[in-house]
């Protein structure tokens, strides 16, 4: 029986490659275990004090995702979307009207490429400026209307109490002409009209008065 022939060992450079080969394998299957999708920024951003008033909320992911929901709270937990979310490659946008200030809450949930599911939470303080309080214009001042002093118009029982002041005179000077006659100081011819006078002075008298004090 003809001896067996003896195997020749594996050469030098081939073992090299097989065992950089192997060593390639081991270093990239971590890296690609850890490749997968996750949130990269969000606007506003996590833990952030905005001032303006944001229209949407947006979330933006390290590579595309096949789409994603997004829920926004006030500070009393009411939502605040204002439509559905928008999906655009690695972004979802969530269209929001924020009307209070204080704390606003963000629960997002979304699909990698991968079929890989994430989701997450976080918030940020609305802090919009406060408007300024108008003064109050004063009021104007009123109008006085009270008439000048000595312009008032007589009342009617002022005007009443000349006229009977006025009358009294012309009685008195009545009375009094009569008296002169009587005693034979006057000619009774005279005497009528002497009283007639005197009760038409008077009389005119009381009138100019009323008419001054109107």
């Amino acid at each position: 029986m003809p001896p067996l022939a003896a195997r020749p060992a594996p050469s030098l450079p081939r073992l090299a490659a097989a065992l950089l080969l192997g060593l390639g394998l081991l270093l990239v299957a971590p890296g690609t275990a850890s490749a997968h999708t996750g949130l990269r920024t969000t606007d506003p951003a996590a833990d952030s004090t905005v001032t303006s008033t944001p229209q949407a909320v947006t979330l933006t992911f390290s590579a595309s995702v096949l789409g994603g929901d997004v829920t926004v709270t006030g500070p009393d937990g009411s939502p605040v979307g204002t439509g559905p979310v928008a999906h655009d490659g690695a972004v979802l946008i969530a269209p929001v009207a924020l009307t209070a200030a204080g704390r606003h809450t963000v629960t997002w949930s979304a699909v990698s490429d991968d079929g890989h599911a994430l989701d997450g939470t976080f918030a940020f303080e609305h802090a919009p400026p406060v408007a300024a309080t108008p003064s109050p214009t004063p009021a104007p001042a009123p109008t006085s209307t009270a008439p000048a002093p000595g312009s008032a118009e007589p009342s009617a029982a002022t005007r009443t109490a000349e006229r009977t002041e006025a009358a009294d005179r012309a009685a008195d000077a009545a009375d009094a002409a009569d008296g002169a006659a009587e005693d034979g100081g006057t000619p009774g011819w005279l005497l009528p009209g002497v009283g007639a006078v005197a009760v038409a002075g008077a009389v005119a008298g009381g009138v100019v008065i009323g008419r001054r004090r109107r």
